[in-house]
């Protein structure tokens, strides 16, 4: 039978098996979910022997509630019905059946007992289906957060995976610093520009020693 110190026993087990959540697991990696869901589940399966122990002592207290019910009404007819004593009473029905209560006394204090215990045994079921309610809600938050966090990971937006610009004179990941890329879009222009001033005196030269020649020639030199 369940005693007091047992019941005490397992309310003060129930109140140790509460898993708090995290606001924000992100920070704490895979390896929180796999603790937490192995901790929930750990809890849930000890929560699930408390409640076998229960429904086995609800049963066994329900059949000997049934079994003294059954046996105190058997006792209770037959003494209104055929005991002596009980008939030499009077004939007022309420003496009779105050005198058959007394006399079967022990045996309603039994099945009061009996009662009792079949009462605090359901109270204490509610108690433990609860938490077990409770830690099954946690494991989904649980799963639910892990989720979440996966789905963001694989969304790209999760916090902090936001790429940032390059700043002035740092690499921007191709081995060039931000200097060196300004220059390599520089040099073209320059060199293109030294080409054409090349070409523009190249031509002028050949054209001043063409006139020259033709002034030359009129000269008759």
């Amino acid at each position: 039978m369940l005693n007091d110190q047992r019941v005490d026993a397992i309310f003060e087990e129930m109140d140790k098996l509460v898993i708090e959540l995290v606001a924000d697991p992100s920070c704490l990696g895979p390896q929180y979910f796999q603790d937490m869901i192995a901790t929930c589940r750990n809890y849930l399966n000890r929560v699930g022997l408390v409640l076998n122990e229960l429904d086995r002592e609800r049963l066994m207290v329900s059949a000997e509630v049934r079994r003294l019910e059954a046996l105190y009404e058997a006792e209770y007819d037959d003494l209104l019905t055929n005991d002596r004593l009980i008939k030499d009473i009077g004939s007022s029905i309420e003496d009779r059946k105050a005198a058959v209560n007394w006399r079967l006394r022990e045996q309603k204090a039994a099945l009061t007992d009996a009662r009792s215990q079949l009462r605090n045994l359901n109270a204490v079921h509610k108690v433990v289906a609860y938490r077990n309610r409770e830690l099954h809600a946690t494991m989904t938050a649980i799963r639910d957060q892990k989720r979440l966090m996966t789905s963001e990971l694989r969304s790209g937006s999760f916090y902090g995976d936001e790429r940032t610009n390059v700043a002035l004179g740092r690499d921007d990941g191709l081995g060039l610093s931000a200097d060196d890329l300004a220059e390599l879009m520089d040099e073209p222009a320059s060199v293109n520009s030294e080409n054409a001033s090349d070409g523009l005196s190249v031509e002028s030269a050949d054209s001043a020693s063409d006139a020259q020649q033709i002034e030359d020639f009129l000269r008759g030199d």
